[in-house]
């Protein structure tokens, strides 16, 4: 079986990328994806960005799913 580290990245300057990894272990696609969130949570020019594992259905593997959110939150009046 084989599983896909998927990232959706908007960065500061507005710009979208989409990557797709393939891995052969669900371990290696963990390993992968948790660093990888590392990066985008510590990253200053990460806006939004999904980080997931699916496996060879597009079905989420393991609950992992996650969001990181940098957007500024809206002025109060």
């Amino acid at each position: 079986m084989k599983f896909y580290l998927v990232k959706l990245l908007t960065n500061t300057q507005g710009q979208d990328a989409t990557t797709i990894a393939t891995f052969e272990t669900l371990e290696s696609a963990q390993v992968s994806y948790h660093n990888t969130l590392a990066a985008f949570h510590n990253a200053s020019d990460v806006l939004y960005a999904v980080v997931e594992i699916l496996d060879e259905y597009g079905r989420i593997v393991g609950g992992c799913s996650e969001i990181v959110d940098h957007r500024p939150e809206p002025e109060a009046d």
